[in-house]
This record gives structure tokens, sequence and C-alpha cells, in this order.
């Protein structure tokens, strides 16, 4: 059975139920003791499942996307395509910006 392929049993822990991630799992996907989990819960023709993933680091980047301004994420497009600021009237009250 490869890595990727691990029964394991489904435990009592208090009113719930657990399952214990061997560590070798654990140590290939880089996840320790105390590392949010997000689960997700399926459906399909073999019947149901559950999918077990790290949360993502709040400071992790998931791309390496460059900036981009306005100019170059719309060149190319058509002048009737170009975004506009839009006109919501006279200003009124406080919230009048010189």
């Amino acid at each position: 059975m490869s890595l990727a392929e691990k029964i394991t049993p489904l435990c009592a822990w208090g009113t719930s139920r657990a399952v214990r991630i061997p560590k070798d799992v654990c140590e290939s996907l880089g996840i320790d003791v105390g590392r949010r989990l997000f689960m997700k819960l399926g459906h399909d023709e073999r019947g149901s499942f559950v999918i077990i993933r790290p949360e993502p680091e709040a400071h992790r980047v998931v791309a390496n996307v460059p900036y981009l301004s306005m100019g170059e994420l719309f060149a190319g497009y058509s002048d009737s395509k170009q975004p506009t600021e839009c006109d919501w009237g006279e200003d009124v009250g406080d919230e009048v910006v010189e």
C-alpha cells in the first residue's frame, strides 16, 4: 500500500469521532499537530467521501502573481469595453470629498 493509500480506523473521541493521520502522511503534507484542516463532504457513484486538506496559512503565498495596473489589465480591449468611473450624482451631506 502506498503513502497515498492508507487504511485507518474510525475511533471515538468523547461524543465525536476521530481519524488518526499517520506521521509519515503528516510529514509528506508538511503539517503538524495544531494545524487547522479543511474538511469537505461529497458523494459520487462509489458512495460518500470526505476530503481533508491543510487550511492555507494566512501568511503563505499561494501564487506568485505579478501586479498589473488597470491599463495593463485591460490592454487590448476595445474602447467600448474600457472601464470608466460611475456617475453617482451630486455629492450631498458630510460625505462630500474635495
